[in-house]
Formats: C-alpha cells, sequence, structure tokens
C-alpha cells in the first residue's frame, strides 16, 4: 500500500509540473554561451577540466557560432590530450572568422605543438598581417618560439625582430633575443637587449636568471651575485632558485 501511495504522490507531482520555460531568444542565448564561456576560462585558470568542459558544451549548445567558446573548447581539449576534437574547434573558430587574430595565433600555437610548424608559421603571418588584431607582436614571437624549439634559431631572431618592429617594448621578444645573443657569445648584444628587456618587463624569475648568466658570462662576479641574492630573495621556490642550489 505505501508503495501505491508514493507512486501515486510521484503521479500527482508530475501532472502538477510547471510548465516548461519558453526558448531563450538569440541575444539572451549569445549572453547565456558568454557566461558558460567565461565560467569554463575560470575552470581553466584552476585546471578543473570536468567543469571546464561541461560548461563550454553547454555555451556551444547555447551558440555554436560562438569564436571565443570554440577556441576555449579547443584549449580544453588539449589539456584533455584530444587533438583532434582541439583541431576541429580550431578549425570551426576559422569557418566564423577566417581573419581572426587570436584563432590564428592560438591555432598556430597548436600546430607548432602538433610539430607542424610549416602550416603554423602561415597562420602567425596571417595574424601579424591582419591590421585590427593588436597583438601581432606576440603573434611574430610565438613564430620565433616555435622555430627556436625546432632548433632553427637564426629564423627565430628574425621573427623576434619583426616583434619589435611592431612593438619596441614588447617584453618576451626582447627575452628571446638576450637570451639568444648570450647563447651566441654576441655580449653586447646581449647586454642592450637585457637592458632594454629590464625596462619592459617586471621583474621576474625568468628575468632575474637571464641576468645571472649574462654577468656570469661577463666575468662580472658582484653583479652575478646581486642577482642570485635577489633570486633567492624573491622567489626561493622558483625552479631558477632550486638549480642555484643543485
Amino acid at each position: 500500500m505505501r508503495a501505491l501511495f508514493l507512486g501515486l504522490w510521484v503521479a500527482g507531482l508530475l501532472g502538477c509540473a510547471a510548465p516548461a520555460p519558453a526558448p531563450l531568444s538569440d541575444q539572451q542565448a549569445t549572453q547565456a554561451a558568454r557566461a558558460n564561456t567565461d565560467l569554463a576560462i575560470h575552470y581553466l585558470q584552476d585546471n578543473a577540466l570536468p567543469l571546464a568542459s561541461t560548461k563550454i558544451e553547454r555555451a556551444l549548445s547555447q551558440n555554436p557560432q560562438l569564436l571565443d567558446a570554440h577556441l576555449v573548447a579547443a584549449e580544453v581539449s588539449v589539456r584533455l590530450n584530444e587533438p583532434q576534437r582541439a583541431e576541429r574547434h580550431y578549425r570551426n573558430a576559422l569557418d566564423i572568422n577566417a581573419s581572426s587574430g587570436a584563432a590564428l595565433n592560438n591555432y598556430a600555437a597548436f600546430l607548432c605543438q602538433q610539430n607542424r610548424p610549416t602550416r603554423a608559421l602561415d597562420l602567425w603571418e596571417m595574424a601579424a598581417a591582419n591590421p585590427r588584431y593588436a597583438r601581432a607582436a606576440m603573434a611574430l614571437t610565438n613564430a620565433g618560439d616555435c622555430l627556436e624549439r625546432a632548433g632553427r634559431s637564426d629564423q627565430a631572431g628574425i621573427y623576434w625582430r619583426r616583434a619589435l618592429d611592431q612593438q619596441a617594448t614588447f617584453a618576451p621578444a626582447l627575452q628571446a633575443l638576450a637570451a639568444q645573443s648570450l647563447s651566441q657569445g654576441q655580449l653586447d648584444s646581449a647586454n642592450a637587449y637585457f637592458s632594454r628587456y629590464t625596462a619592459a618587463s617586471n621583474e621576474t624569475p625568468a628575468l632575474l636568471w637571464l641576468g645571472a648568466r649574462l654577468a656570469k658570462a661577463q666575468n662580472n662576479a658582484e653583479r652575478y651575485a646581486r642577482f642570485v641574492q635577489r633570486l633567492r630573495q624573491a622567489f626561493p621556490l622558483s625552479d631558477q632558485a632550486l638549480q642555484l642550489s643543485e
């Protein structure tokens, strides 16, 4: 009898259920998709991949034409080691806007990671050539980084210098050129780039480490000691500081 009563009670609730909500307008759906995309980014930053995946799938169901959602979905797929799915999202983003600097830059970075530097360079060139893309220096620096990892150091330097032509104070390009000059034994050039790098960047473990290496190459023991001391004091748990203890 109790089972029957519960069944009737549930049936009564179902019979009295509220009507389904009205479908969202296109504007409401887009707003909801953007909100879910922002949540997915937040979860990505916390490396909460299942939550990020759920939110970005929800965003794409609300608006499949939201370019930013495809870029976030691609990053989620990369983190989940699903490269084919990631590439589909990058292609979808470019189908929506073939000249999007962000889509071109991110897709190029993905292709570089997949050991496809030739196509990656084509996309970075397209991003840098877009006058509406405000991060051309970043795209060119990324291209240089990709070439450096591929062992094509001379070509990498060309891209880093082009990045500085776009933005003379772009710290990542200055850092890369300072490190490259140091590795090639061009100490005057390394010192010049490093001076510009320190003026353009906040203090970081990478900056202090590069300064210490440069001072050591210049046989400047006092300057080397200052960089090392500052690195240990300001960033004691950084990889660079820990290398000093090895």
